[in-house]
């Protein structure tokens, strides 16, 4: 019979037959490594049963529950983070790629430069004309748009105050609750 096999029976909680307990202590007789393995695992046994058993405090669950609703929508965040970063460095390298596949960078530049003049000069064009056709319309009805495009400007701003607000709550929270397992 293999070591092995003596230490299982050695460990394991179901009883022996006459033969195998005959077996194990001739073993045990020969093997100092099993009869410290043996001597060790009833000690470890009687540690445990007379150790007194306690139980946790009467809210850990609900404490417990709640910290693992905040992993998960940590985890959650974390993993759009990761996602957007990821899909960035992607566009990253296919840019890289195409710009060393393409064979000429001065080509690459070149186009990037046109495009961007283009752009620039179609929004210039547009914005010429939009101004013209602002002219074009009575005083009051242009003060009235102005009044109201900073009214909607300051509805972004108080949003996005909200939101900054709400996400420094949520990270504090984030930080009390990693007290719960200290209890």
């Amino acid at each position: 019979m293999s070591h092995k096999q003596y230490k299982y029976w050695i460990l394991d909680d179901s009883p022996l037959n006459a033969e195998e307990k005959r077996l194990l202590q001739a073993h045990l007789a020969a093997c100092g490594d099993c009869r410290k393995l043996k001597k060790g695992w009833e000690k470890s046994l009687h540690a445990i049963r007379a150790t007194e058993r306690k139980n946790p405090t009467p809210d850990f669950s609900v404490r417990w529950q709640a910290k693992l609703q905040q992993e998960k929508k940590r985890n959650r965040i974390v993993r759009q983070r990761v996602i957007i970063f990821s899909s960035l460095l992607l566009i990253g390298l296919a840019l890289i790629a195409y710009v060393i596949l393409s064979g000429s960078l001065t080509a690459f530049l070149a186009h990037m430069i046109t495009s961007s003049t283009q752009i620039l000069l179609f929004l210039t064009k547009g914005f010429s004309e939009l101004a013209s056709l602002i002219n074009g319309v009575p005083s009051i009805v242009r003060w009235a748009l102005g009044v109201f495009f900073i009214g909607v400007a300051n509805m972004f701003v108080i949003l996005l105050s909200y939101l900054v607000w709400k996400a420094r709550k949520n990270h504090k929270e984030w930080q009390r609750a990693g007290v719960y397992a200290e209890e």
